[in-house]
């Protein structure tokens, strides 16, 4: 009845509820997907979804989250497997990002409703600082990392290193926007890849994924 109730009230002011208890391989993530906002399609968030479902150890940690798409995606893989936590570190604050998009609070209630209408916020935590900040005091092991914050060369360079410490042997890495040579990811992927710490997993159109080598 209060669970009922809740819903009444999230709807009235607003809040497109939609509770789903049991996600079911995906299906829930193509429903969603249209009523998320973001730069991610599909097929990428599908990726974001395998992702997050293969994941077993640790937890999941997301740099950069805007709206919350994304978010969805990892959110529903892990709940569709292992429900290791999700980490969302977003700021939410005025920002001008390399690409010309443009971030700021507004962003912050797009994503609490697709946390609520995902029913995501059962393994999603927002952590509203920034990465670098958050990285320092960090104690939790990082089975998944998924990078798209800020996209110059020293931003990406800094969220990497901030949480590289933090990884699980084995773990995976992924990229938003790596395929453009111009931008940080593409750079900082060129640099994993030589130092032979890393090596290239695949490629889904502007994702780039790579796992971690394990130690000799």
């Amino acid at each position: 009845m209060l669970g009922k109730f809740k819903n009444y009230l999230l709807r009235r002011i607003g809040f497109p509820v939609h509770i789903d208890g049991n996600v079911q391989s995906g299906k829930s993530l193509r429903r969603l997907f249209k009523r998320t906002q973001g730069m991610t399609n599909l097929k990428e968030a599908s990726l974001l979804y395998e992702l997050a479902r293969e994941a077993r150890i640790g937890c999941i940690v997301e740099v950069g989250s805007y709206r919350g798409r994304s978010t969805v995606a990892l959110g529903l893989g892990s709940m569709d497997g292992n429900r290791l936590p999700v980490f969302a570190i977003e700021p939410h604050e005025q920002f001008r990002g390399v690409l010309g998009g443009q971030f700021g609070a507004e962003d912050r209630g797009a994503f609490f409703r697709a946390m609520l209408d995902s029913a995501c916020y059962q393994v999603v935590r927002l952590v509203n600082l920034s990465s670098e900040i958050v990285a320092a005091q960090w104690t939790k092991p990082v089975g998944l990392l998924w990078i798209d914050g800020d996209h110059s060369y020293e931003g990406v360079k800094r969220d990497f290193s901030c949480w590289s410490p933090h990884l699980t042997d084995n773990a995976t890495v992924a990229f938003d926007d790596a395929t453009d040579p111009t931008i940080g990811p593409y750079k900082i992927i060129a640099e994993l890849l030589q130092s032979g710490l890393f090596q290239k997993i695949e490629t889904v159109n502007k994702i780039t994924v790579l796992r971690k080598c394990k130690a000799a």
